[in-house]
């Protein structure tokens, strides 16, 4: 740990020494309002928020009185995240000061098409209120000799920041001008007058792009899913001697208002306006509860003028800039009545207060069946009309039709109608439905009782891969993936981010539920090829504010890729998870041409836990009707078959939920654990039991599997080895539901086979089962005969049966269904033996295998 310190800190020193100039600026008494350029280092931390900030120390700030921005690093190895990459030169955040909500992926000058890899070419300086930064390509990817030099500068008292890119050299005429923007998922696009448009008006977030040269906007070209062109032409682009240049004015804003704003000359200095929504909300303190409002703003003494709209945050707070005027103000929110307020607005920053009325929605409090106050979450059905959307799926606390309520309280706005609200805690706690009508004016008062029904002494539940928006795939709030993870009761659950070491810690502590859910700092290691060069991988050091957050980088060679992770922090303990895999293309295929070769089977040496979803496929018969090679994404049917040839690698399931709607919950796994409380649950006990396999997964249903013969005395429960001389095991299987679940069939697999003798439904045995209001639903034994060495896996399923609206649209279609992980029964005590069926589905053969079958090779 001393060396990683020591080595971040030779690091920064480093750049200090390259970059004097710089590192002047840094020193530099610079007043409150003064442009100013520094390097970002642990005693100077930028101040900018949001959900999409990236900077690592070593990257620039850049900053006047009105708006902060930093730049990436001019390095080859600075990758913002998983899809934002080699970005030095570019602007990853971006803000106005006064409303600190960075959502911006990155601005990149070139869109990739030079790399910016050489910190010797960095220049900064000041030039009476103008400071600047500036950087020359170390190389065109094109290869065509041409040279790109990015400059950005910043005036004091400018509410933009310019920036410039200069080609030059042979053919540098020939090049287009355009650059890339990554304004993901909740971003629009548009042109307003003159200027080229990205708009997420949800979380307040607005960029004005406009060309320093020309009357016309600069244009959007949207070919690519994330990779928004932004391109220039005719007068936009200046023709030098030797090459082009274009320049932008780059404007960061609150909203389309608050852009028009200060796009205006006259405008710029225009004050911040601080709108604050209040109500008459019954709200008590610790309650989810949001007041997202809707405001109509028009300015008076112009007729044709007409009103702009803008969103206040989840406490009901917008900032906007406005000139001095008189301006009518509308506020509306689902379950108020709205209100209009004339305000006259001086020169000076100011804040007006709204007041929304005639609360209309209903107050809950969940309690489990002692009394005690738990997580909740709360899915709301409209009985007569559309669902209520509170947010996009990738905000917190209120998203979509769901509410998470971390402390078991909740007040919700509801316009008046009929509701049908599912309140839940995950699947060992009976859920509650309520259907009622919300009058206009009142509020429903509802105590809800999620009883703590099912029984799992010993076992906690876990997800072991998860997505928030530090993984730069998707946008959702990590704050809110959090809220998701402890409502549905995961017990354990290691952050894992896309290439980023990353903590939920600072969430749970800002919940003050410190105790209600064991996590570590892990990441996924995310290379090429796809899918097989996933890993998830937890615990690992972490240091924040560095690249990857000090964790291990991507490689295109997927065994180096996870020998690299194995041997990372010294070679400590860690769980190293093969994600969604095509295990058959690793087995002996690497480029999925159906043509046996050595694949990438050393992974297998290296891996601790493999995901093994869907769990349905474990009752089709896959060898009837085998999917194309390329496509082969059949895991658990394949898991079964490399049991068979000796690789006892556990199997579990996740989410790897990207949004926050339902996103996590609906699969998870059940760790065999010293303790039920999640406040004393140990990582490195998790760790163990997950290279152990003492799992369960599951998409709901609890299932218990305990296994026994006459030659020991001691139970075996999956993953564990058992002695059964005689060749006699009874196999004692419990299966507990909550009000919502429910299960009709438990089947015994012998060697990835299923047993029909040992297949148990209820129509078939209705005695096994129990009724549809008990929670167990079975609890019976299997006398199980075996002629040789076999390893058993016990599944159950509620056939034809759903999660209900619990679960969602996309989740609560599919079937309860639980699986457990192998036990293996030795006849003779000498070593299990593995059989070596292929189910019926050949095994792409190689002469040149990097292990013998016969071996463990996840063993490390």
């Amino acid at each position: 740990m001393r060396k990683t310190k020591r080595f971040h800190s030779m690091w920064l020193r480093r750049w200090r020494s390259i970059l004097p100039g710089v590192c002047g600026l840094v020193l530099s008494a610079a007043s409150a309002h003064a442009a100013d350029v520094r390097v970002i280092y642990p005693e100077f931390e930028p101040q900018i928020a949001g959900k999409e900030v990236d900077w690592i120390y070593g990257d620039y700030l850049m900053s006047n009185d009105h708006l902060s921005l930093t730049i990436a690093a001019p390095i080859a190895t600075r990758d913002a995240n998983l899809t934002v990459r080699a970005i030095g030169a570019s602007i990853l955040d971006l803000s106005v000061n006064d409303a600190s909500n960075d959502q911006l992926s990155a601005y990149t000058p070139t869109a990739l098409r030079y790399e910016f890899f050489d910190p010797s070419t960095v220049d900064v300086g000041k030039d009476g209120d103008t400071v600047f930064w500036s950087c020359q390509s170390s190389k065109s990817v094109a290869e065509d000799g041409t040279t790109a030099t990015v400059r950005y500068e910043l005036s004091e008292g400018q509410p933009f920041v310019v920036a410039t890119v200069t080609i030059t050299g042979d053919g540098a005429k020939d090049i287009k001008a355009f650059d890339m923007v990554r304004a993901d998922q909740t971003f629009d696009l548009e042109t307003v007058d003159n200027l080229a448009v990205c708009k997420d008006e949800f979380f307040r977030s607005t960029i004005g792009f406009q060309a320093t040269s020309g009357d016309s906007a600069p244009t959007w070209d949207e070919k690519k899913r994330r990779m928004k062109e932004l391109r220039f032409s005719g007068a936009q682009v200046e023709s030098l001697e030797n090459g082009i240049r274009w320049s932008v004015r780059i404007y960061p804003a609150t909203s389309i208002t608050d852009l028009k704003t200060v796009v205006k000359k006259e405008n710029a200095s225009a004050p911040m306006r601080t709108i604050q929504i209040g109500s008459d909300a019954p709200v008590k303190e610790g309650q989810a509860f949001v007041q997202r409002a809707t405001l109509k703003i028009t300015a008076k003494g112009n007729e044709d003028t007409k009103p702009e709209t803008i969103f206040t945050d989840d406490h009901g707070v917008a900032k906007l800039r406005l000139p001095a005027g008189q301006y009518e103000i509308e506020a509306s929110a689902s379950g108020y009545k709205s209100t209009t307020e004339t305000v006259t607005l001086d020169d000076q920053a100011s804040t007006t207060s709204l007041k929304l009325s005639e609360f209309t929605g209903f107050s809950a409090v969940a309690t489990d069946g002692k009394g005690n106050a738990i997580p909740a979450k709360a899915t709301i059905y409209s009985v007569d009309g559309k669902d209520p959307n509170f947010g996009p799926d990738s905000t917190r606390t209120f998203v979509k039709n769901c509410v998470y309520a971390v402390h078991g309280t909740m007040l919700v706005a509801l316009d008046p109608g009929q509701y049908e609200v599912h309140f839940s805690h995950g699947p060992e706690f009976n859920s509650e439905s309520r259907t009622f009508e919300v009058v206009a004016g009142s509020t429903k008062q509802l105590d809800i009782h999620l009883p703590h029904v099912v029984d799992t002494t010993g076992w906690v539940s876990t997800e072991l891969h998860s997505h928030s928006s530090p993984s730069g795939d998707n946008t959702s709030d990590q704050f809110g993936r959090v809220e998701n993870l402890v409502c549905e009761n995961l017990e354990f659950a290691p952050c894992t981010e896309h290439a980023r070491i990353s903590t939920y810690v600072p969430h749970l502590e800002a919940m003050g539920i410190v105790e209600a859910m064991a996590t570590c700092s892990g990441m996924e290691v995310t290379g090429r090829p796809l899918p097989v060069n996933h890993q998830n991988t937890f615990p690992l050091q972490r240091f924040p504010h560095t690249q990857n957050g000090g964790g291990p980088r991507a490689d295109v060679n997927p065994e180096v890729q996870i020998e690299r992770i194995a041997m990372w922090d010294n070679g400590a303990d860690k769980v190293i998870q093969m994600n969604h895999p095509n295990l058959h293309q690793i087995y002996g295929d690497l480029d999925v041409d159906g043509k046996p070769d050595a694949g990438f089977r050393k992974m297998l040496q290296f891996t601790d836990v493999v995901e093994v979803h869907p769990l349905q496929t474990i009752f089709d018969d896959v060898a009837l009707s085998p999917p194309n090679v390329r496509e082969m994404r059949i895991p658990l049917f394949q898991w079964m078959q490399l049991i068979n040839q000796g690789y006892r690698i556990p199997g579990v399931i996740n989410t790897d939920a990207h949004y926050n709607h339902h996103g996590s919950g609906w699969r998870r796994n059940w760790f065999a654990s010293s303790t039920d409380d999640p406040a004393k649950i140990s990582t490195d006990e998790m760790v163990r039991q997950a290279e152990a396999g003492h799992i369960i997964m599951s998409t709901g249903p609890y299932m218990t599997v305990k296994a026994s013969s006459k030659s020991v005395d001691k139970l075996a429960i999956p993953g564990d080895d058992l002695i059964a001389k005689d060749g006699k095991v009874n196999v004692h299987v419990t299966v507990q539901c909550p009000n919502w679940l429910d299960v009709n069939r438990v089947q015994l697999f012998i060697n990835g086979r299923a047993a029909e003798q040992h297949n148990r439904t209820r129509k078939a045995d209705p005695d096994q089962f129990g009724e549809a209001d008990s929670v167990v639903k079975f609890d019976s034994s299997f006398e199980v005969e075996l002629d040789s060495d076999a390893h058993i896996i016990v599944a159950t399923i509620g056939e034809g049966m759903t999660m209900e609206k619990v679960m969602g649209p996309n989740y609560g279609k599919r079937a309860p269904i639980a699986v457990s992980n192998p036990i293996f029964v030795d006849l003779d005590g000498h070593g299990f033996e593995h059989n070596h069926d292929e189910l019926g589905l050949p095994l792409p053969k190689t002469v040149d295998h990097h292990h013998h079958d016969h071996e463990h090779p996840h063993d490390h």
